[in-house]
């Protein structure tokens, strides 16, 4: 019998979001610093501690898992997490958050794994404000990723736009047609404050 998590509002807990590093190979100006301070290895969780996690999740009822991070592709070993999150049966919905930078090295492992939906972050469709945004994320490399998510068989990817003003506020209406264009869902969401 399988004892399932409740909230303090009396509802039950299925989904769970678990952050693999906090390690980025990007440095987003809405997300982190240009000389980020990352916690030290020792002090993340090993791929099998977060695999069993994961396993004692879902004998408490979570049927729901996100992957995300930082940029949780940039991991060593990342595929191993994935290779073993695919045996769990009662997963139903294994799903990842990224920056879309290494998607050209990692769709068809992610596919194999059982991924079924992907949020990828994609801010501007301009080089120079995706640079600006990333500090030194390459936007070709990330919509190629895209793309070939796409041509592997994802069809559920969204994509996820932070907003800055005067910086790619004016681009709503290129993201929403790039996004139509390939049939993707597509969130705008409002910059936090941080630090």
């Amino acid at each position: 019998m399988t004892t399932n998590l409740i909230d303090q509002f009396n509802r039950t807990i299925n989904y769970i979001r678990i952050s693999v590093t906090d390690r980025c190979d990007f440095r987003c100006i809405y997300c982190m610093s240009e000389k980020m301070k990352f916690l030290p290895r020792n002090d993340v969780l090993t791929l099998e501690e977060i695999n069993r996690l994961a396993n004692i999740f879902t004998t408490l009822g979570v049927t729901k898992i996100r992957i995300t991070g930082g940029e949780p592709l940039v991991r060593k070993n990342i595929d191993s997490l994935f290779h073993n999150l695919s045996k769990n049966k009662n997963i139903v919905d294994l799903t990842l958050t990224t920056n879309g930078s290494q998607l050209i090295h990692k769709a068809q492992m992610l596919k194999e794994a059982g991924v079924k939906r992907i949020n990828i972050s994609l801010d501007s469709l301009n080089p120079l404000t995706f640079k600006k945004m990333t500090r030194i994320g390459n936007l070709d490399q990330v919509v190629n990723g895209i793309d070939h998510a796409l041509n592997i068989g994802f069809d559920k990817i969204k994509l996820n736009t932070v907003l800055m003003r005067d910086i790619n506020d004016s681009e709503i209406f290129d993201l929403t047609n790039f996004a139509i264009k390939r049939g993707l869902d597509l969130s705008f969401i409002e910059e936090m404050p941080l630090g």
